[in-house]
């Protein structure tokens, strides 16, 4: 679990230790393996070496660091005001004014009492405090509306924390698996420069001929092509990373040597048998979006009881108080006090449908929120449904294309021994060189598809956010029993791949970072007992 991603949402989840009851047992295989974070990571400094950064430490950076995140933090503080704003209506309103003018004796009649002076100055202080007493219902659903909006900014904050480490964890996957296909490309290259040699030498001896010989070097110049398009691709995701994390990239620096590393393994843990009717029941119980729309609704519900109240009478209390100049003394401090206190009610009785009409809008929008939601469930078990077969099927491929680079790598040793024998031609050779590596590359293109499916389906049930029990093993159900969960084998030890700058000249090529053996990296689980079911 990601500390603070768990304060900042369990804070605004009333739920969660009820929800956590209706988990899957199966599921903890997506729990977080590298336990909570404990400080946020060290950002680049100008003169030291680039920091290294695993995924944890991206994950968090992104969660203190990410705009949109910081932006739906800001959003929660104004929907804090809007819940202050709507209540000002349960307190009274106090309004202080005053006037002082120079008057024209012409503009007044003050008629033939000899009392009353023609002063051409005049002042005024009035106090008024008015409280309202009955709008019609419209004050307290004004004050659930503002609540609703500050709930669904809340959660709204969740769904953005959601999507956002979702792009983390697949960029920085994208990066690992660009460094690791440069990797198998620079192996590559470097068989056709051996090969390239062997021919050199062959031809030297009179033993081949230079269409072998050419043959070899334009195959090894269309690889070293599609190295640099590799290192591009790279580039890229480094870019699009380092904006995700909001960790400056400076100007000075070459955009092939980016301000962090990254130190990142490429296990593939094994799925086990799970039902998809699970994922399917807990991505729409926890869904962030799906509870932003209820609330919607249940605004738009209240919009239209606050349309309905505009044709009743409101009513308000008042009492007010005012001193003014006594204008029948010359002095000009001298006053006069005055006082009045009573109801006042205003009832549009006829707004040439005004209210109606609102109340047309309102209802609509009511209707198309209820559409979009149905539209909303559809389009989650959709990408639930996605995931979990772009899951199954990159953990099948990844077990077949294990397997068959192995023979691969056989087939290129066997077709160099045929061709110095004479059995087999260069042709074969260098057919036999290509298919191993589309063989790796198929296999690291299947690792992403897993990891990416995996992200995608933790981001489809909301899943990373679990508070899960110290012991994993026994989660309570809703009726208070104790249900023991099955265990998992744990995920294979794969070594890490470090992510360094691409060297600035890839003539030489570098050694290559060997990946994890797929059969070890994707063992086949062990028999379990079957997960308890979801509850409704």
């Amino acid at each position: 679990m990601v500390k603070g991603a768990g304060e900042a949402v369990f804070s605004i989840r009333p739920e969660r230790n009820r929800r956590m009851r209706h988990i899957p047992a199966v599921l903890l295989l997506f729990a977080v393996t590298a336990g909570s974070l404990d400080a946020t990571p060290l950002l680049p400094q100008p003169g030291k070496p680039a920091p290294t950064y695993s995924l944890d430490d991206c994950l968090q950076l992104a969660l203190d660091r990410n705009p949109s995140i910081l932006k739906a933090q800001h959003e929660i503080e104004r929907t804090q005001g809007l819940i202050i704003q709507a209540k000002s209506t349960l307190y009274p309103h106090v309004d202080l004014s005053g006037r002082i003018e120079e008057r024209n004796d012409d503009l007044f009649n003050q008629g033939d009492d000899p009392t009353i002076q023609r002063f051409r100055d005049f002042w005024t202080i009035q106090l008024q405090v008015v409280q309202s007493i009955y709008s019609g219902g419209v004050n307290r659903q004004q004050i659930a509306i503002a609540k609703l909006e500050h709930e669904a900014a809340l959660i709204q904050l969740q769904a953005t924390i959601d999507a956002i480490l979702q792009q983390v964890k697949t960029t920085v996957y994208a990066v690992v698996i660009d460094q690791a296909q440069l990797d198998s490309q620079r192996q590559t290259i470097q068989l056709l420069q051996g090969e390239n040699s062997r021919q050199k030498d062959l031809f030297d001896a009179g033993r081949t001929t230079r269409f072998n010989v050419l043959r070899t070097q334009v195959s090894l110049a269309n690889q070293q092509t599609l190295l640099s398009g590799l290192q591009t691709d790279l580039t890229n995701n480094e870019i699009a990373l380092s904006q995700l994390l909001n960790v400056e990239w400076p100007k000075n620096r070459s955009p092939f040597q980016p301000p962090f590393n990254l130190q990142c393994s490429l296990d593939c843990p094994p799925l086990d048998k799970v039902k998809v009717e699970d994922f399917i029941a807990l991505a729409l119980a926890r869904r962030p979006e799906l509870q932003v729309m209820d609330r919607q609704i249940d605004i738009a519900q209240r919009k239209i009881k606050i349309d309905k109240a505009a044709n009743v009478p409101h009513i308000d209390a008042y009492v007010g108080d005012e001193e003014y100049r006594d204008q029948t003394l010359s002095s000009f401090n001298s006053s006069q006090n005055g006082y009045a206190f009573g109801l006042l009610g205003t009832w549009d009785i006829f707004d040439g449908f005004a209210s109606r009409g609102q109340k047309i809008m309102d209802t609509a929008t009511l209707d198309s929120q209820h559409v979009a939601r149905d539209q909303l469930v559809l389009q989650i078990e959709g990408e639930v449904r996605e995931d979990y077969a772009q899951l199954l099927t990159a953990q099948a491929t990844i077990q077949a294309q294990a397997a068959n680079q192995k023979i691969a790598e056989e087939s290129v040793k066997l077709a160099r021994v045929s061709a110095d024998s004479g059995y087999a031609t260069l042709l074969d050779v260098l057919q036999a060189t290509l298919d191993l590596t589309a063989s790796r590359t198929d296999l690291i293109r299947s690792r992403q598809m897993y990891l990416d499916a995996m992200a995608n389906l933790e981001h489809a049930i909301s899943l990373k956010f679990v508070d899960w029990p110290s012991n994993p093993a026994a989660i309570q159900t809703d009726t208070g029993a104790t249900t023991t969960v099955p265990a998992f084998p744990p995920p294979p030890e794969a070594a890490p791949v470090p992510i360094a700058p691409a060297p600035a000249s890839s003539a030489t090529p570098a050694s290559p970072a060997t990946l994890s053996p797929p059969s070890e990296a994707v063992p086949t689980p062990t028999p379990a007992a079957a997960p308890p079911a979801l509850h409704p």
